[in-house]
């Protein structure tokens, strides 16, 4: 998706992608392009036990969330609440209209300053398999 088109200023505010993910060739990949020459801030999350809030069943129950550039490990996350920075994450989660994830949920969230690059939003499921709802937020 290009947003060169109207404004240079144009700015990607999410983009989120539902489907099965499981384990090896069941996981679910989301591609970010980080451009420009200033690292961005992002919100990267993992939604399945969330999801059931409006009304689905089948879903991943412990999503496992993680973040590769140049095939290296930049960031992991399973259980969002235990991160460090879960107030915060919840803060921006609510500041880009993303819905909120429940105290303790096992969906699983991160919040990144990416430098310039590629990179891949990998979710897993480890043994088990389900619906979850993978989610890129560019925050202001």
């Amino acid at each position: 998706y290009d947003l060169s088109g109207a404004s240079i200023a144009q700015k990607l505010t999410n983009i989120s992608t539902r489907a099965l993910a499981g384990a090896g060739d069941a996981t679910l990949i989301a591609g970010v392009v980080v451009g420009g020459s200033a690292p961005k801030r992002l919100l990267i999350r993992a939604a399945g036990p969330a999801l059931t809030q409006f009304g689905l069943t089948g879903v991943l129950a412990k999503p496992q969330l993680t973040v590769i550039s140049e095939n290296k490990v930049v960031a992991q996350n399973t259980g969002w609440s235990t991160s460090g920075d879960a107030v915060a994450i919840a803060e921006a989660a609510a500041r880009v209209g993303g819905f909120p994830f429940a105290s303790g949920s096992d969906d699983a969230a991160l919040l990144l300053n990416l430098s310039p690059g590629a990179y891949t939003a990998q979710v897993t499921g480890g043994a088990s398999s389900g619906v979850v709802l993978v989610e890129v937020y560019e925050l202001p």
